[in-house]
């Protein structure tokens, strides 16, 4: 219900301005989800990949968790290594001139919203898929075909906007 909801939002334009981001001004990609486990550390890691500076966070986690095993087994059948990777709250992100935050769903978007109060452009990862959405569900209590879903729609997402930064 809250997808179909954000997706009427999309409709009457009330997510423009995270569409409206000036990219050629983004030197670094911030992917921001609930939990850091799942989501946000994949777009972090296939945006590395694709050769860009970029970070995650988590909006909800208390910080020091690996990513979920699952993340981890995603990224490795495309030669990503996830096993370093270890949750960080979002008050541990410091703010620099060309980032770009990016929420998983509207929810992220209000919070990151509310917290940098404009300092950091704001967007939704889903807004840059050849067909735009904004919600990227979080597949951490879904089963492998939903989670794998999922998991492909944030990669289509990090490849995109890494190459609109390049």
């Amino acid at each position: 219900m809250h997808s179909a909801i954000a997706e009427a939002k999309h409709l009457f334009g009330v997510y423009k301005k995270c569409e409206q981001i000036e990219l050629h001004n983004v030197k670094r990609l911030i992917f921001v989800c609930s939990g850091n486990i799942c989501r946000s550390p994949l777009g972090e890691a296939f945006a590395k990949d694709h050769g860009v500076v970029a970070e995650s966070f988590g909006l909800d986690t208390r910080g020091g968790d690996p990513a979920d095993p699952r993340a981890i087994k995603y990224a490795a059948e495309h030669m990503i290594d996830l096993n370093a990777h270890r949750t960080r709250h979002i008050n541990e992100y410091s703010p620099s001139d060309g980032d770009l935050l990016i929420g998983m769903e509207p929810t992220h978007v209000k919070k990151l919203q509310l917290l940098y109060r404009g300092q950091v452009p704001v967007t939704l990862a889903g807004l840059w898929l050849d067909n735009p959405t904004v919600y990227l569900h979080d597949p951490y209590n879904t089963n492998s075909d939903f989670f794998n879903s999922c998991s492909s729609l944030v990669k289509q997402s990090a490849k995109a906007l890494a190459a609109k930064i390049k």
